[in-house]
């Protein structure tokens, strides 16, 4: 059972436009601002504020509507700039006191309903904000700043459907702004409607000039629909736009996705070179460059994310499955077993474990693994239970060779000097002994990795007896002559 190494990405949201505050627009009483001039009191102090409040003269026009409230019956024209002003101003008592007024006065009009509630929910007073909004939507279902406070308290409960629902509505009634269209995006994608969300995102990019983050949640966006060609588009456009760090990193990651690799290569270095401090850059360069079999490099931009991301679970899980292809098996356990630690419930790291048990001659504990597994994976328990059986049979046959004074044996066989050198050289940047056993010895153990099986040392001849008896555990022989032919052997057990 193998497992690949995982790309880093943004993953579960991919579009995430506004947060859970609320920004309310004002959609309704909208606040006219004329030439200002030297206004001369009428002497009725609800009629200059009214035309104070126009000329925006808020200072004033707030007196004049207090004196008119003081000394008169107040209408809504007073009432709700006084209550508005609180809202804006952030004088909350005043602002429910007189949105209170307001509905008193005429609790049928969605205005009153609107700003009151407005006033409440900045006094944290959520539930009767709610009831405020919910009265004026059965005013008025074509309200839309009650439309959008509801939708935003959905948004916060965690209610998306329910908010994608208000929203919408505002957009079939006419509302035809970006920031709508943005909200819709973000909505529809943390439900995972990819396509409905880049639909609304393209409909915000229609309204005004795209963002670069617009472009790079549509690239994100276009990767979750499976439309790689799409994703790298938006990337393309997204470095146009923005040369830089950010749209480079992506434009690897798309063409990554499209198993581009060369350019995948050249976009993440990009990145990697022009912002040495993001290490999602690094660590998908690394990703694609093990991919490509440049170990050597991709270990050092793996070793580089782990210190700036200490507890990635992925992070950890790839550097392990690195690690293990080049034949470095304890390292790789302390990875896969970090990851366990940082998070239980991945199996595939379960499954590696076992892999790196086997490899070490661990029985008793990758068969005790098993059993975690067989419980956790119950659809897989009838190749887990095989597994497991073939592990109690290498665990005894292990331990009746060792008995009989028998060891474990990787044997490569090479034909001259030059094809040493090479090999050599290839094992001290850490390639696998197996692989190259398999691509370059000439010897009859080649298609299996070189494994011999168990042999006991006194049975080989004197020159390389001499060598083998003395090797530990996962020690690797120097070249030995014999016969015009170079043998290098590894133990394995």
């Amino acid at each position: 059972m193998k497992v690949g190494i995982l790309l880093l990405s943004s993953h579960k949201n991919p579009h995430k436009i506004i947060g859970p505050s609320f920004i309310l627009l004002a959609f309704l009483f909208p606040v006219l601002v004329l030439a200002q001039g030297n206004y001369q009191s009428t002497g009725d102090s609800c009629d200059d504020g009214k035309v104070l409040y126009k000329e925006a003269q808020f200072s004033e026009a707030r007196k004049a509507f207090i004196r008119c409230v003081a000394t008169s019956d107040p209408d809504l024209d007073v009432l709700l700039p006084l209550t508005v002003m609180g809202v804006r101003e952030g004088r909350l008592e005043e602002s429910r006191k007189y949105g209170k007024m307001a509905i008193e006065l005429d609790g049928q009009d969605p205005d009153a309903r609107y700003w009151y509630g407005r006033a409440l929910l900045r006094s944290d007073r959520i539930e009767e904000a709610r009831m405020q909004w919910e009265t004026g939507l059965q005013l008025s279902l074509q309200h839309k700043g009650i439309l959008e406070g509801l939708a935003r308290l959905a948004m916060n409960e965690g209610d998306s459907a329910k908010a994608y629902q208000l929203l919408d509505q505002m957009r079939h009634q006419g509302l035809d702004e970006a920031w709508l269209h943005r909200l819709l995006a973000d909505i529809a994608a943390q439900r995972g409607v990819w396509a409905q969300s880049l639909i609304h995102l393209k409909d915000a990019m229609s309204s005004e000039t795209p963002t670069l983050s617009d472009l790079l949640a549509a690239s994100e966006l276009s990767l979750m629909m499976g439309d790689k060609t799409g994703a790298v588009s938006f990337c393309q456009q997204a470095v146009s736009t923005e040369p830089g760090g950010p749209s480079y990193g992506a434009l690897g990651e798309a063409f990554f996705a499209a198993d581009r690799m060369d350019s995948a290569l050249v976009y993440l270095r990009k990145a990697v070179d022009t912002d040495t401090t993001h290490p999602r850059h690094r660590f998908n360069l690394a990703n694609a460059l093990e991919i490509t079999e440049q170990y050597s490099e991709a270990e050092k931009h793996f070793q580089y994310f782990l210190v700036a991301q200490p507890d990635d679970v992925v992070g950890h899980f790839n550097y392990g499955v690195h690690l293990e292809k080049q034949g470095r098996e304890v390292e790789a356990l302390y990875h896969i077993n970090r990851v366990i630690v940082l998070d239980p419930s991945m199996l595939s790291a379960h499954i590696v474990k076992v892999q790196l048990l086997e490899k070490l001659s661990e029985y008793e504990e990758a068969i005790a693994e098993l059993e975690y597994l067989k419980a956790a994976e119950s659809g897989n328990v009838d190749h887990l239970v095989l597994w497991q059986t073939r592990l109690i049979q290498m665990r005894d046959q292990s331990e009746g060779a060792r008995q009989a004074g028998k060891i474990h044996l990787l044997h490569m066989v090479l034909e001259d000097g030059t094809m040493v050198d090479m090999v050599t050289n290839y094992m001290q940047t850490g390639a696998d002994f197996a692989s190259l056993v398999t691509q370059y010895s000439v010897g009859p153990a080649a298609a299996r990795g070189g494994d011999v099986g168990w042999i006991n040392p006194k049975d080989l001849v004197d020159d390389i007896r001499l060598v083998v008896e003395v090797l530990g555990v996962n020690d690797i022989s120097p070249p030995i002559e014999s016969r015009g032919l170079y043998h290098i052997f590894k133990r394995l057990r």
